[in-house]
């Protein structure tokens, strides 16, 4: 059990590099394992933020309500990513909540521990602090892009993003492996839902997007 905890807190990106010896301790005694069906929540906006999260498996939409009471879905995090990195600096609570969009598994840090970590190794510190400004920039230029243009033209580049990001290639195109609804898609691009279908028929009908089982398919002429 504690070889695969020591894994599991391996593969965080912002690890890369630390010799295995200082994580032992950390994968004693704070690691946590926890799976989760499509609709639960790591946690809500609000909650205090003491954890890191690492997604072995599944994926996760991270959503803000905002002034006006309506949900906007700012990302998508999948298998590989880190979700709660503010919890690495200070206490305050998470801007976003983080719900499951189909069955997952995720690994868990305290941030106690994590920490120490961090206290022992500066070339560390200086690498989580350049990943996080990386990672603010870009949720930054993606809520930007997904302001402008036609709705037609925010789905469309909604779909080429995640396809870059989560895609891998198929016969027909690239399929983009994260559950999408209609009503997710259009919380990403800020309109209603019936205004995303359309547009989002629009693109099928065009021979742009095709839909295979839950997920969408990306014709190569998009790119």
């Amino acid at each position: 059990m504690e070889t695969n905890r020591r894994l599991c807190l391996w593969d965080l990106p912002l690890f890369d590099g630390v010799e295995l010896g200082i994580f032992s301790p950390v994968c004693r005694e704070a690691a946590h394992k926890k799976h989760y069906r499509r609709g639960d929540v790591i946690f809500n906006q609000g909650d205090a933020s003491d954890t890191l999260y690492l997604i072995k498996d599944g994926s996760f939409k991270l959503v803000r309500v905002n002034e006006d009471g309506k949900e906007v879905i700012l990302q998508v995090a999948c298998k590989g990513e880190v979700l709660g990195e503010t919890a690495l600096f200070r206490e305050s609570a998470h801007p976003v909540t983080a719900i499951a969009l189909e069955d997952a598994r995720v690994c868990s840090l305290n941030r106690r521990r994590l920490e120490e970590v961090i206290r022992a190794s500066p070339d560390l510190a200086m690498q989580v602090i350049f990943s996080l400004g990386n990672r603010l920039y870009s949720t930054w230029e993606q809520v930007t892009e997904l302001r402008t243009g036609s709705t037609r033209e925010r789905v469309l580049n909604l779909l080429i993003r995640l396809a870059g990001e989560h895609g891998e290639p198929c016969s027909q195109g690239t399929i983009i492996n994260v559950h999408l609804t209609q009503q997710d898609i259009a919380d990403f691009v800020g309109v209603s839902r019936v205004m995303a279908a359309r547009a989002i028929k629009e693109l099928v009908n065009t021979n742009h997007v095709k839909r295979h089982n839950k997920y969408y398919v990306l014709k190569d002429r998009c790119f």
